[in-house]
């Protein structure tokens, strides 16, 4: 796609979520974005820049709205231009799920919240052209996940961002990835440590008391999230 076919298919983009300023702000991102959120970023690129070169795909559990998901897409496809990575992005579209008693009362009250926009995230999916990179894996994770993993016994994991929260549907996509991550394969975590989100840090626990594999433990100095990343090692 040439530079002014871009532009105007960023402009229609644009028009049609009744934003005609939309780029204003995008394209000045330094201006508008806060510490946090360039931290998070910057923390983001370092280590999906460490997994250049480790075999596997790129896993998004937990979507809302999408900005994650791209942001690996598009970081992926300037550091391994060639290389076959795909991206799958497992999101219900419908807000957070019930929580159980390992999640804590804070938790189990945002039932619904972080509500996705499934028809704007495909819109923003073409308008990049990255239809055959970027899959979205629509429904409850507790069935999707098990579903996926039957239909995929080729799949690797080289990267995986953890963002679903709670206990069952983190607990359910560590096993997948348990089975597929490669070695040097990373996994992040977006809420584990946090007093608020407890069951994510009881299943990554879990995870590491009964994982076959060895991991490194890496903290985040630049953003508050994500908060853990772990390194396979062996």
């Amino acid at each position: 796609m040439s530079k002014n076919d871009f532009l105007a298919r960023r402009k229609q983009f644009a028009d049609e979520l009744d934003r005609p300023d939309l780029y204003d702000y995008i394209d000045h991102f330094g201006l508008f974005a806060g510490v946090h959120t360039i931290g998070n970023k910057l923390w983001t690129f370092e280590l999906l820049r460490q997994t250049v070169g480790v075999p596997g795909d790129i896993y998004e559990f937990g979507c809302w709205k999408g900005s994650n998901l791209l942001f690996l897409a598009k970081v992926n496809s300037l550091l391994e231009a060639s290389a076959p990575k795909r991206l799958f992005g497992f999101d219900n579209f419908s807000g957070l799920p019930q929580g159980i008693e390992k999640d804590g009362d804070f938790a189990q009250k945002q039932t619904g919240q972080y509500h996705g926009n499934e028809a704007l995230l495909r819109k923003a999916i073409e308008l990049f052209e990255l239809e055959s990179k970027v899959q979205l894996i629509v429904g409850d994770a507790l069935e999707t996940i098990p579903t996926f993993d039957s239909n995929h016994p080729e799949s690797l994991c080289s990267f995986a961002y953890l963002d679903f929260d709670l206990y069952e549907p983190t607990k359910a996509a560590l096993k997948l990835i348990e089975n597929s991550i490669s070695v040097g394969g990373i996994i992040v975590f977006d809420e584990a440590g946090l007093p608020g989100w407890p069951g994510e840090t009881i299943a990554m626990k879990e995870f590491l008391a009964e994982t076959t594999h060895t991991f490194e433990m890496l903290s985040n100095n630049l953003s508050r999230q994500p908060t853990i990343a772990l390194k396979r090692l062996s």
